[in-house]
């Protein structure tokens, strides 16, 4: 952003500011492009399909030729951060037309994020039920996002009724549809971000074949309160399955195209939802090309050679029952968690490990920690992983979503449907830069407490990660066995 587009900038409104940083001092900071890459580039993927039931009666009609879009969100404004290398050797002037930029966008971000106390209770509740259901393999990498699972199950919940919408309603921790509602929207409010600096979006959208009658209040809502895309045309054509491949593309960035390749209606699909989360964010303090150097990762199915990445700085230092941790911080965005288990324990053995819950629900509370300078090291690695969501929401309460019994009738009552699967496909890269996932070189010395000055803390061996958001949400969770 150059000086023209920050005066021009601060002619749109503006709101409240926020207390995250302050406005450019003297201090000289990494430029913007320095930084660009640095950080975390999260993508999850999740497309549930709502089918037919053979066996009821219904009249497919004439194929339609091209795909209608019902509705279309509006997603909020936001002014751009500020690149403060725009201002090096730039006078008085300037900088005081960075700060009223940097004002504005402060403002944008406490806006969005301002919202009720207690808005993500309900996904951190998902991720402690779902977390041994979704990652337990003790060969493959497994990542999830419950962020984005949640907010597809919001969907759901949204476009049934009655005992169907009752089972959903109790998985994702609410009584009612409205406060569902509430959280859902908050949730969307406050992990959105599009500002050049940091991404954060989640998108939605729902699709139906050609024949079907869809009840506007209930496209309303989704399009109102979960920011949904709506769409209509022949389900078994191959300009509907074009569409969706587009529509997942340009959501994720490409990122998962190997995954979306293969998204496609069944010809007696009837409605489907998808949902989509696309994150990145910049390490606080990126890692050293210089300091990157090969290493063995000791994954069960045998020794990888990889690259890894290495820090020494002052950072604090976690301990418990089995395991070690620290934590990475990540610029406007939260955090990343790096849990390593003692040998000899697998990574999924610390999902039901409470002080690792009690660790990522308040790690200034926690007793066993203490400040040192922590010798890290990471492997770099792109990591991707698909994953059947059928029987783990089964196990979590939802039944009859999958059965003749399932009430859509909210969204259409034209024929009876029923979900027939969900999948769900997450990818996650680390390099020095940032993050997509997390992995590194380490040989801790078991879980007790640490030397007085430093500590190793190298991640060469399966551990599990949690990238959470500025607020605590876990927006993606993994486990990395091999880099």
């Amino acid at each position: 952003m150059k000086l023209k587009d920050l005066r021009d900038a601060m002619r749109k409104p503006d709101g409240k500011p926020i207390t995250e940083s302050g406005p450019l001092g003297r201090k000289k900071k990494p430029s913007f492009r320095q930084r660009l890459g640095a950080g975390l580039v999260v993508l999850t993927l999740i497309l549930t399909g709502v089918l037919f039931i053979p066996s009821l009666a219904w009249s497919r009609g004439v194929a339609a030729s091209s795909v209608k879009t019902l509705a279309a969100p509006e997603y909020p404004a936001m002014h751009d951060h500020p690149h403060e290398e725009d201002l090096l050797g730039c006078s008085n002037v300037d900088h005081e037309v960075y700060n009223k930029a940097y004002k504005l966008w402060n403002s944008d971000v406490r806006r969005l994020r301002d919202q009720p106390q207690g808005y993500q209770e309900g996904v951190m509740a998902l991720a402690r039920e779902a977390n041994p259901l979704l990652l337990a393999d003790d060969e493959e990498n497994r990542i999830y996002s419950p962020l984005n699972i949640y907010m597809a199950l919001s969907l759901l919940a949204e476009m049934t009724a009655g005992a169907t919408r009752e089972e959903v309603l109790g998985v994702v921790g609410v009584d009612t549809i409205e406060e569902l509602r509430a959280k859902a929207h908050s949730l969307w409010q406050a992990h959105y971000m599009n500002d050049g600096f940091t991404t954060s979006l989640l998108a939605n959208s729902v699709w139906f074949h050609h024949g079907l009658s869809i009840k506007k209040e209930t496209l309303q809502i989704l399009q109102d309160t979960y920011k949904a895309s709506a769409f209509q045309g022949d389900m078994g054509s191959a300009a509907m399955t074009d569409r969706l491949q587009e529509w997942l593309n340009e959501q994720t960035d490409n990122l998962l195209e190997s995954s979306v390749d293969s998204a496609a209606f069944d010809e007696n699909s009837l409605m489907a939802l998808a949902s989509t989360i696309l994150f990145r964010a910049k390490w606080d303090s990126e890692f050293s090309k210089r300091d990157t150097a090969p290493g063995t990762f000791h994954s069960s199915a045998g020794p990888v050679e990889t690259g890894f990445m290495s820090e020494s700085r002052p950072n604090s230092y976690y301990w418990g029952d089995n395991f070690a941790a620290i934590s990475k911080g990540l610029t406007y965005a939260g955090n990343m968690w790096f849990f390593l288990p003692d040998e000899g324990v697998r990574p999924e053995e610390l999902l039901a490990n409470p002080q690792v819950d009690a660790l990522l629900e308040d790690c200034l509370a926690y007793e066993q920690q203490k400040f040192l300078t922590v010798n890290f090291k990471l492997p770099k690695f792109d990591v991707m992983s698909e994953i059947a969501l059928g029987k783990a929401l089964q196990e979590l309460g939802v039944h009859k979503v999958f059965t003749a019994a399932a009430d859509f009738s909210p969204t259409s009552e034209d024929a009876q449907v029923y979900l027939s699967g969900a999948k769900h496909a997450a990818r996650v890269m680390v390099d020095e830069d940032g993050v997509t996932g997390a992995a590194y070189t380490l040989m801790l010395l078991g879980a007790g407490m640490p030397p007085e000055e430093t500590v190793d803390f190298f991640l060469d061996r399966p551990f599990l990660f949690v990238v959470q958001g500025h607020d605590g949400v876990p927006l993606f969770v993994g486990v990395v066995n091999r880099p």
